[in-house]
């Protein structure tokens, strides 16, 4: 059977998400090893400058244009899917875990009526079945999902999860057309986005995640300069959001997001399951508590046991020092 792998590419700003990258070349691997065919689906690009980016790291391009397709709208964007997986019959179809693919992902597996999993963090093969990793009750269990179905199963992964191989060759780019009319006649009447850039929390290399051992919003400022020193993201626990101390787009956890950094630190988190459900495949994991019984400490890599405002303007001072030695 062939193992032909759709991936969705996933949009932000006027380029492409990390993640969507990291997903099309883990999937080239895959195909690669079962004389199979990987996928790219770009719906509606806004720019040429995006398909360029893309085609170097699958075999195939799918690109879907049509008028009202430039910005993601589930209305639209379902029902295209639906009809390339039904014409194309792929055996995966990969997207990333981002509010983008957590929104679109339920609403495709439940027109198709196909097996979806969610959150997922690795994959492996054995034989003719695929094995899909996913961390559950925040990290005290890693379950492997089988996938051996004849129809198409669909996965989200955790950005960060994958990384990215050097690309060969150029993929053949394949138009399609699609209609961006609303089937259900709904009507956007405004989008605001902030205008500030910061990088993207989801896909950020390093995290520094301050809880209610800050005290108030007022002490997020060393954290804020060690997140720029370290050209990284500051996060925040959900008492922090709920005490308004951070805006919600920076809220990691169950009913936040789910983070995979290269470095996680966490300053005064306690790590209620909530939040842990969100950071645990973080690859390395960093503590800093001055409560030797905080639950954080069992999920991490290492563990500070001291007040973080002493801690902090050490680390801040050794990372500027670091910083001027590179020049």
């Amino acid at each position: 059977m062939a193992k032909d792998i759709f991936v969705f590419i996933e949009g932000k700003d006027e380029g492409v998400r990390k993640s969507s990258i990291e997903l099309l070349s883990k999937a080239k691997g895959i195909t690669k090893n079962h004389n199979s065919t990987t996928y790219g689906i770009l719906i509606g690009p806004k720019s040429e400058e995006m398909v360029d980016t893309v085609r170097p790291y699958p075999d195939k391009l799918i690109v879907v244009r049509g008028d009202g397709l430039d910005e993601y709208r589930w209305d639209t964007y379902t029902p295209i899917l639906e009809r390339l997986i039904k014409t194309y019959r792929p055996f995966l179809f990969l997207g990333p875990s981002t509010i983008t693919g957590k929104d679109l992902f339920p609403r495709l597996a439940a027109r198709l009526g196909a097996a979806y999993i969610s959150d997922a963090t690795g994959i492996e093969f054995e034989g003719e079945e695929a094995l899909v990793k996913k961390a559950m009750f925040g990290g005290k269990i890693i379950s492997w999902m089988g996938i051996n179905e004849k129809d198409c199963a669909l996965v989200t992964f955790r950005p960060n999860s994958f990384s990215i191989d050097r690309p060969s060759g150029m993929a053949e780019v394949i138009e399609e057309m699609g209609d961006g009319k609303s089937e259900e006649a709904i009507t956007v009447l405004e989008t605001k986005k902030t205008m500030e850039k910061k990088v993207d929390l989801q896909e950020a290399d390093f995290i520094i995640c301050g809880g209610r051992g800050m005290k108030g919003p007022e002490q997020f400022g060393i954290i804020e300069e060690i997140a720029s020193l370290m050209e990284g993201r500051v996060g925040a626990s959900r008492a922090v959001v709920d005490a308004k101390w951070r805006d919600y787009e920076d809220q990691i956890g169950k009913s936040g997001k789910t983070v995979s950094p290269k470095l996680y630190i966490g300053c005064g988190v306690s790590g209620a399951l909530h939040h842990t459900m969100g950071m645990d495949t973080s690859k390395v994991i960093v503590a800093i508590n001055k409560d030797p019984n905080a639950p954080i400490f069992q999920y991490a890599d290492y563990g500070i046991v001291d007040d973080l405002f002493d801690v902090l303007p050490a680390l801040k001072e050794e990372l500027k020092k670091l910083k001027e030695q590179a020049g």
